[in-house]
């Protein structure tokens, strides 16, 4: 193994103090520099580890937890939409139900109110046959009366006449008062 670079020839040795003068001439202590860059890798190192690391894991874990605040924001949004189209739907079929409900009460009532009238013209109709049922016994018994009541008179007018010789004055006297009360009698 070649340890040459630890112990630099004396040319390199010559162009590695030249370079130290030049860095002399700027104000620059390479030992110094190394160091602090040496020192500056550690602190970035450091604080990569103590400070980046986690303040990078609290901004990704801020920004989850944001993104699922929008994303349940969106969903609720869209649940919202959902349940109001639902709500929408929900009255337009109570709507339907309740026409329906009407159409079919105001139908039964219709059909109600025919079949009442119906029956009502029908139970008229009967009652006014009935009653022309009634008067027709009512007038056949009126005539039989009268007929009998007719004939009961022109019997005892018969019955007169036969008792009493008539003369023509007495005849139509006996008639006169056969219609008198035959007239009485209606």
């Amino acid at each position: 193994m070649h340890w040459s670079w630890l112990w630099p020839s004396s040319s390199s040795a010559n162009r590695h103090r030249e370079r130290c003068w030049a860095l002399k001439q700027l104000g620059l202590d390479l030992g110094l520099f190394l160091s602090q860059i040496v020192n500056f890798g550690l602190l970035l190192g450091i604080l990569y580890v103590l400070l980046y690391k986690p303040i990078l894991s609290k901004l990704e874990e801020r920004a989850k937890k944001i993104k699922k605040g929008i994303d349940d924001a969106e969903q609720a949004e869209q649940l919202r939409a959902d349940a109001g189209e639902f709500y929408q739907q929900e009255i337009e079929r109570a709507r339907r139900e309740a026409h329906e409900i009407i159409e079919r009460a105001t139908l039964s009532a219709e059909q109600q109110r025919a079949e009442i009238l119906s029956q009502a013209r029908q139970e008229a109709h009967e009652m006014i046959l009935r009653a022309q049922q009634q008067v027709q016994r009512e007038i056949q018994e009126g005539q039989t009366q009268l007929s009998q009541q007719v004939v009961d008179l022109a019997i005892a007018a018969a019955s007169r006449v036969v008792q009493e010789n008539l003369d023509d004055d007495k005849h139509r006297r006996l008639i006169q008062e056969f219609l008198s009360e035959a007239r009485q009698i209606e």
